[in-house]
């Protein structure tokens, strides 16, 4: 049975700086830092990569955890997700909800993101916007307007297991 979404996972060039950037912006805190050489056939077999070496972050958030890593093995051959549109295939984007969205579309911005267009919508329906952090991932802001789900909606776990921490 599946118990609930556990996190999403960001590759990211600079680890401390995307640390920074998600702790910041969305109040995101370290609760573990986690990394593995290129000798830990574990790791290895578990992402499906040879010979692979990385440090990361876990963090937790409002209501999620959110990874965060940076490979030093094997060298990315792929391109940046910069290059990648918000219709490209795979997972594109992370959205976030806020009650300040130009506020907070101009604090992303000082934080090192930037802007793929001005925020769109109205009192009524909500407003929305898309932009991207600064490895160039996207980001989208939403307010909880109109048809947009809002968080009271969603059921929260309530543990069926003792915590082993």
């Amino acid at each position: 049975m599946i118990l609930g979404f556990a996190h999403p996972a960001i590759v990211v060039a600079d680890l401390d700086r995307a640390r920074d950037f998600y702790e910041k912006m969305f109040g995101f805190t370290v609760v573990d830092h986690e990394g593995w050489s290129v000798d830990n056939e574990l790791y290895n077999q578990a992402v499906g990569l040879d010979g692979s070496a990385a440090q990361g972050y876990i963090l937790a958030g409002q209501n999620c955890f959110l990874e965060l890593w940076q490979f030093s093995e094997p060298e990315a051959t792929g391109p940046g997700p910069h290059k990648l549109g918000a219709n490209e295939p795979g997972i594109r984007h992370l959205c976030f909800y806020t009650d300040d969205i130009w506020g907070d579309f101009e604090r992303l911005q000082e934080l090192g993101g930037y802007a793929m267009n001005e925020p769109a919508g109205n009192e009524e329906f909500g407003y929305a916007v898309y932009c991207r952090d600064p490895f160039g991932n996207i980001i989208e802001l939403s307010t909880q307007g109109g048809t947009a789900r809002h968080l009271d909606d969603l059921p929260f776990l309530t543990p069926r297991w003792p915590r082993s921490r």
